[in-house]
């Protein structure tokens, strides 16, 4: 990123406005911890934590700037994990009541199994909101804990960076993509065991694409796929883990219900890989000067007939 000093000492606008709406949410979580709220807090989180660490590269490590980023990092860091919890159960939750409402939708006749389905489906809800409510208290009591040391870290970096501008970069576009192709070059194919990792690994291209989508339309259009590519492997990592989740233990006993969460992982699984190489192949036209133009629609994952769709509820960043 190329940092120059203005003259006048004025702060970074979009910065500033980030880190007020970051210590905003911090304050609300902090009372309660609604699902709304905790995933708004978490994207900003990983926003901001996104943007830094681009910013820290043109940093000395010794300079006052780049220490209160790295104080910030750590803070904000612990508190990505603390979300983390109750996003996901937040997300497991959406994801049974969407697939309750397509099972409820497939007609008169409802076979024994799509009772057992419901069923098992009920059962698992109930048991995840008991542990959300768990996991919001915990988040609560550690962000009243350590909400003073988060809003400090937050002005300091506030403040550090108040006399440097960052944005309207030139070339932005192309560092993100050629970052996306480096990624996509280590992974020669892509199976159970790699598909998250890569997932993570292109979490800060989006991001920052995301913060320079505004100005740059080439950076919208790589926050778009790297959306659709994060969200199809988020949608299949979410079924996995749910299932995982689902069955251990004395749950492990609703077979029905294994096997309908198995199907469902495996068609989000084909639908996933899908999405990679066809983001992947847009990319790399790109690259090589072949601008597409890309059509609007989404590729919807698969629909079976016996129980309906599957389609979450909550698809935004997760």
């Amino acid at each position: 990123m190329n940092i120059r000093k203005r003259a006048e000492g004025a702060a970074s606008t979009t910065m500033r406005d980030r880190l007020a709406a970051w210590r905003e949410l911090l304050g609300l979580c902090g009372r309660k911890a609604t699902r709304k709220q905790v995933h708004a807090l978490r994207v900003i989180t990983l926003r901001l934590l996104a943007e830094l660490e681009r910013d820290l590269a043109d940093l000395p490590r010794a300079s006052h700037q780049a220490q209160a980023i790295l104080q910030f990092g750590k803070q904000a860091e612990k508190l990505r994990r603390e979300l983390g919890p109750v996003r996901e159960l937040d997300v497991w939750i959406g994801k049974l009541r969407g697939q309750r409402a397509s099972l409820n939708e497939t007609g008169d006749y409802v076979p024994r199994s799509m009772h057992d389905w419901i069923d098992g489906i009920d059962r698992l809800e109930a048991r995840l909101k008991k542990k959300r409510g768990n996991a919001e208290k915990k988040l609560v009591a550690a962000i009243k804990e350590r909400g003073g040391h988060l809003v400090a870290a937050s002005e300091e970096v506030d403040g550090a960076l108040s006399e440097y501008v960052f944005g309207d970069e030139p070339g932005i576009a192309e560092e993100l993509a050629a970052r996306f192709g480096a990624v996509r070059a280590e992974f020669s194919t892509f199976d159970e065991e790699n598909l998250h990792e890569f997932r993570k690994r292109i979490k800060t291209v989006r991001y920052l694409a995301e913060i320079h989508a505004d100005a740059d339309r080439a950076c919208a259009h790589i926050a778009t796929q790297m959306k659709k590519v994060q969200s199809a492997i988020g949608e299949w990592h979410d079924w996995q883990e749910l299932g995982r989740e689902a069955f251990h233990g004395r749950h492990a006993k609703n077979k029905s219900l294994a096997e309908l969460l198995h199907t469902v992982t495996a068609e989000s699984f084909e639908a996933a890989l899908s999405t990679v190489h066809t983001v992947s192949a847009r990319m790399q036209g790109e690259d090589t000067g072949q601008h597409e133009v890309l059509q609007p629609e989404d590729r919807k994952l698969p629909v079976r007939d016996d129980y309906g769709s599957h389609a979450d509820l909550d698809k935004k960043l997760a």
